[in-house]
């Protein structure tokens, strides 16, 4: 009996493809979106990254960090080892409540958070032992510093002009 190794080879070269293609989908999507556009130094537009969410390269007391905003949580969020990585403090205990539930986290302070064209001074943070990756939440008690404009595909961060 005589078998031919043809149609094998076809359909494994097929499935190679299509995994090599998904493969490449799923890491452009996980990189983050980069902002684009400042304007007088007071203005950055970030675009939407293909997961829906956006993104924006930033520094905490000097180190580079990568912010996801989330309009959601109620402060700057991070997980504990980037914040031991950054050397942050711990501060008093404090309960999150999450969209997985309800995790015991500290709080702490940023010396300096700086997003492209602006820089915040002595914001509170929150810390959680299980938050997964090394994004921090950029959360309500930076972005109600700012304006927030939404417009198509990108969200406008805008400091307010001072007074």
């Amino acid at each position: 009996m005589r078998t031919s190794l043809g149609p094998l080879i076809v359909w494994l070269l097929v499935f190679a493809g299509v995994f090599l293609v998904m493969q490449r989908f799923i890491e452009a999507r996980q990189q983050p979106a980069m902002a684009i556009r400042m304007a007088e130094g007071r203005e950055v537009a970030i675009p939407r990254s293909p997961d829906g969410h956006y993104r924006i390269r930033g520094e905490i007391n000097g180190s580079p960090v990568v912010f996801m905003v989330d309009t959601g949580a109620s402060a700057i969020t991070l997980s504990a080892p980037l914040a031991r990585q950054l050397g942050l403090p711990r501060g008093e205990t404090m309960i999150s409540h999450t969209a997985n539930g309800t995790v015991e986290g500290y709080e702490t302070r940023l010396d300096t958070l700086t997003l492209p064209g602006m820089t915040l001074e002595h914001v509170n943070a929150g810390v959680v032992p299980n938050m997964p990756g090394d994004e921090v939440l950029l959360g309500m008690n930076v972005l109600g510093r700012l304006e927030v404009v939404m417009r198509g595909e990108r969200m406008i961060l805008r400091h307010p002009a001072e007074e």
